[in-house]
């Protein structure tokens, strides 16, 4: 590594660990962006996202609501949110479904946020379809909500499910408030006696089967049938690899059944969040600095991780390396997972307070938000305290906070649309279209290294493989091997009659110094003979 390269690197990783807890004078940008360079190393890039709003409850009109039936403490309380969990945008309709943790309500709203169509439920009811005596919870009213989902089949009828954490159910009901099905602890032998049924998190797919995470269930998410039946575990994790699995199996080889018993069971870790897209498959999360396995899966229906095959099971999700500063560790620890319409994946990082937008394939676009100073509090636009969820909507991204007790919504930039555009004409195989937009990035930000494996990919469709190894070199190695194993083949059918030509000189030019050769040693035979005669 030359000199420059040292110092350039060492200078964006201290600008990068400033970043992570320093905001700038910028009112929309109170964080400066950054990316991930070929090498790894973290460089400046222009931001692709930067603060539109933040809304609060008083945004909704909270604060103007009856509360005299609360005592003197709730009213205060609920003139905001407090402790929201859980965000849910509906992509047909723009509404807004938030989670109000700690004052038990879910509130619904749309996509600009107006106190005219807000609506708070607080309560619900047992209807005709599912009377009060087919429930074993018995309660009508929210207790410590955590997470929210909302599907609608095909005739348009919708139901909102409510992971309902204290009450140790999820609650499905439709937009009646009447309450369609509870899915509670379920009472199979394959669910273990003395774990308990506190769901945080809850996801619905087409068919409405439903998958909720326990936060004491290590064998992946509960998954309940439309009507309510236990129909397993679902995408497990992963055992972590550590030095202590690795000799547990070498013991094993050993031990008796007993002593085998006996030892400490290695568990997978508990998955943390999960979202779904609209192919149906499955995205999960692992919260945890130290876990380097199973960060983000992508799941088929059978609960098969398909990012294994494709090679993306074991990347590096969040940033690179963990950084120190101050006595603080800042290792990401991704604590949620959103899919948009067009692929694109953001995680939410609780230890940083970043978003990290991905594309579908996990090439990193992205990198937006900050946690901010603890003498600030987080308090500017765009730092945050203790993030909790993330969801996309037509190309905004909306962040709650879960202390600040706010929603932060971004917007994407002039250079994001750029790059978004591009980047959706390289899914479509469009590469040569993509060209311009991405020789558009370049002129913005040469640091953005997917334009160039985009110019490489668009340079290789034109039979341009001199360029297009170019833009490969250091980029992407795949790109590159393919550049170059079109570059000899269009070399070699170029030059074949030349190369050929080359070929049959060289073969005649060794049979005739073969035959010289031969000639002389003959030559040589005889006036040593002649000289023994002699």
């Amino acid at each position: 590594m030359s000199f420059m390269k040292k110092l350039t690197a060492a200078v964006a990783a201290v600008a990068v660990s400033l970043t992570a807890l320093a905001v700038t004078a910028h009112a929309d940008e109170p964080y400066t962006g950054y990316n991930y360079d070929w090498w790894g190393d973290p460089i400046p890039s222009q931001n692709g996202f930067v603060v539109d709003r933040v809304v609060d409850g008083s945004d909704l009109g909270l604060d103007k609501q009856d509360y005299s039936n609360q005592s003197s403490t709730m009213q205060e309380q609920m003139k905001n949110f407090s402790e929201p969990s859980d965000i849910f945008i509906d992509q047909k309709t723009g509404k807004i479904y938030i989670v109000d943790s700690k004052n038990n309500r879910l509130i619904i709203t749309d996509e600009d946020f107006s106190p005219e169509n807000t609506r708070i439920i607080t309560e619900l009811k047992y209807g005709s379809t599912f009377p009060e005596s087919r429930s074993t919870v018995k309660n009508t009213k929210f207790k410590a909500p955590a997470g929210v989902y909302v599907r609608t089949n095909t005739d348009g009828y919708t139901l909102i499910y409510v992971a309902d954490y204290d009450n140790n159910r999820v609650v499905a009901f439709n937009e009646k408030l009447e309450i369609d099905m509870e899915y509670v602890r379920p009472s199979s032998d394959v669910y273990d006696a003395n774990v308990t049924f506190n769901p945080k998190k809850v996801i619905v797919d087409s068919a409405f089967n439903v998958y909720v995470i326990v936060p004491s269930i290590t064998q992946g998410a509960v998954q309940f049938s439309a009507d309510g039946l236990f129909n397993g575990f679902y995408g497990a994790n992963r055992v972590e690899a550590t030095a202590e699995v690795i000799a547990q199996q070498f013991w094993k080889l050993i031990y008796t059944r007993d002593q085998i018993i006996a030892m400490r069971r290695s568990v997978a870790i508990s998955i943390a969040n999960m979202d779904i897209d609209e192919e149906g498959f499955i995205y999960t999360v692992t919260e945890n600095k130290t876990a380097d396995t199973d960060i983000l899966k992508k799941l088929n229906p059978a609960g098969t991780n398909i990012f294994i095959n494709l090679g993306y099971s074991d990347y590096t999700y969040g940033d690179y390396a963990t950084r120190y500063y101050k006595g603080n560790n800042y290792a990401s620890a991704i604590t949620d997972v959103d899919v948009d319409t067009e692929g694109n994946i953001y995680l939410l990082d609780f230890a940083t307070g970043r978003v990290f937008q991905y594309t579908d394939e996990c090439d990193l676009l992205f990198i937006f938000g900050t946690k901010g100073f603890k003498n600030s509090q987080g308090t500017q636009k765009g730092t945050f305290r203790s993030v909790s969820a993330v969801e996309s909507y037509k190309g905004k991204v909306y962040v709650v906070d879960n202390i600040k007790n706010s929603i932060t919504v971004f917007r994407q930039t002039e250079f994001g649309s750029i790059v978004q555009k591009a980047i959706q004409l390289f899914n479509e195989g469009l590469y040569d279209e993509a060209k311009e937009p991405w020789e558009e990035v370049l002129r913005r930000d040469a640091n953005y290294w997917l334009a160039y494996i985009g110019l490489g990919n668009a340079y290789l469709n034109q039979n341009d493989y001199a360029t297009a190894l170019d833009y490969f070199y250091r980029t992407s190695r795949a790109g590159y091997n393919r550049a170059f194993k079109s570059f000899r083949i269009e070399f070699i059918r170029a030059n074949f009659t030349w190369m050929l030509i080359i070929v049959l000189v060289i073969i005649v030019g060794l049979i005739v110094l073969s035959y010289f050769n031969k000639a002389r040693k003959k030559r040589l035979a005889r006036i040593r003979r002649k000289e023994d005669l002699d």
